[in-house]
């Protein structure tokens, strides 16, 4: 078995760290803000590819070093969608605010699974802030998650407990007669919801979009009708707050009517 050497996780030398911290930063920003002379994106080169497919070391690299290889093998080959030219589906371009507020994330590491502190009070302010923006009742509650496909999965979570109350945590639901509901433009995150819940996929009914490339809504009630009759159990409508492909937001209040 390899023994690596023992090594604290403080910087042995803080002021060389703090200096090389400043030439990451100062390199980043000089990045994002000649992205307009860069390519939007290039091919990798074997080299570079193959580089990536060594055993790991034996032991630990400078931060310097890491800082190098990650300026020459890995920033020119990235995805491009910080780019102003990029135009490839969906993803965010990022900002220099972004990257600044992800280094203040990142050294505070707050874990805000409780306790007396007040990142868990900016939380719940911008919690706040959302639910007045969106007119949501003040009962709403929410929370922050990593991206759709984690915040559709516990919205599948949270639909089943306030359809069966707390019982259903404890004894689970027959998947066979429930019925999920959303445009059939959905976001792919819900078929894989669905699966991790034990719903299953064939729970999905994709209803037809309207001329305006939303949920239709009168389709909606009709598909909810039938199935009502054929004695399946309607429980959940996804609504879309801007599709992936057209951008396209569903008539959400009149789903909250419905």
């Amino acid at each position: 078995m390899t023994e690596f050497p023992r090594s604290s996780l403080d910087p042995e030398d803080w002021e060389s760290e703090r200096h090389q911290a400043h030439a990451m930063l100062d390199d980043l920003l000089d990045y994002m803000q000649n992205l307009t002379e860069r390519p939007v994106w290039q091919p990798i080169p074997d080299s570079v590819r193959h580089s990536f497919q060594e055993n790991s070391p034996g032991g630990g690299q400078s931060l310097e070093e890491i800082h190098q290889r990650f300026m020459k093998d890995i920033l020119p080959y990235a995805v491009g969608n910080a780019h102003p030219g990029f135009m490839g589906w969906v993803h965010g371009g990022g900002t220099v605010v972004g990257m600044l507020a992800e280094m203040l994330a990142g050294g505070l590491n707050a874990n805000l699974g409780g306790r007396d502190q007040i990142p868990v009070a900016v939380e719940q302010q911008i919690l706040r802030w959302v639910r007045a923006w969106f007119r949501f009742p003040e009962t709403a509650q929410g929370i922050f998650t990593t991206g759709t496909s984690q915040g559709t999965l516990m919205a599948l979570w949270v639909a089943r407990v306030a359809r069966w109350g707390e019982r259903v945590r404890q004894e689970g639901v027959g998947a066979h007669t429930l019925r999920v509901y959303a445009a059939s433009t959905v976001h792919g995150s819900l078929h894989k919801a669905l699966d991790l819940s034990g719903l299953g996929k064939k729970s999905l009914h994709l209803v037809a979009l309207d001329e305006s490339g939303r949920m239709d809504v009168a389709a909606l009630q009709v598909q909810i009708g039938e199935d009502r009759q054929a004695g399946l159990t309607p429980f959940m409508v996804v609504g879309s707050a801007g599709t992936v492909d057209t951008g396209a937001i569903d008539d959400l209040a009149a789903l909250a009517v419905l």
